[in-house]
């Protein structure tokens, strides 16, 4: 069945021969990845950024963070080749009870150059349980984390001699960091020998997931 993938794409756009990672149809293949993301949450995640309305504009930290969230865990699996997050730590780890959706995130910080901060995997694992898990499942951080725009930096601790207090994130560095993030993703694609932080290709890896997406 064609459906759309993107605002502009549908599924017979993607479905060409790009499992060769040479392929001169990649141009138009990170075209739809683009306008995939672009289309369906930074776009409207701007608007809702710039908007003239100051209730909207100064209130939406929740909404921004809770898709920040969401595209942190479908980049990620685009960098693996990932149908969702659960499937690589359950192939190569059967027998160890990771928390993939947990480990999703290190991964992601870990290849990321944009969240310094969260290199510290303290500091991540604080993060997912705070702040995606918190917006996720409750529709707020939890415990005393705040989302905001006053905190000079992207993360730190309510309290640095106890991380179990909480985070303060600046809602605005976070999503400009993701979306450098999201767009060195793209630049990575314009080369077919690009890798991943497993050393694997990334154009392959893409592909997977787009064929997981279309079929």
């Amino acid at each position: 069945m064609i459906k759309k993938i993107s605002s502009k794409y549908f599924t017979s756009d993607w479905l060409k021969d790009l499992s060769d990672i040479n392929s001169p149809n990649w141009t138009k293949g990170i075209g739809i990845i683009k306008d995939r993301f672009e289309s369906r949450y930074f776009n409207p995640i701007d608007l809702i950024l710039n908007s003239s309305g100051t209730k909207i504009k100064y209130t939406c930290g929740f909404l921004v963070m809770s898709i920040d969230c969401l595209l942190i865990e479908t980049l990620n699996q685009f960098y693996l080749g990932l149908y969702t997050s659960e499937e690589r730590y359950y192939r190569r780890n059967p027998d160890i009870n990771y928390k993939k959706n947990e480990q999703a995130f290190r991964d992601f910080f870990k290849h990321s150059t944009f969240f310094p901060d969260f290199k510290d995997e303290n500091m991540s694992n604080i993060f997912y349980k705070e702040i995606r898990c918190g917006l996720l499942h409750q529709a707020q951080s939890k415990t005393n984390s705040l989302i905001n725009i006053k905190e000079t930096k992207m993360v730190a601790l309510l309290d640095s001699k106890d991380p179990s207090k909480g985070l303060i994130i600046n809602r605005n560095l976070f999503h400009t960091a993701l979306k450098y993030e999201f767009n060195k993703y793209l630049n990575d694609l314009e080369s077919p020998t690009n890798v991943n932080i497993f050393g694997e290709n990334l154009r392959e890896k893409c592909n997977r997931k787009m064929i997981g997406l279309c079929s």
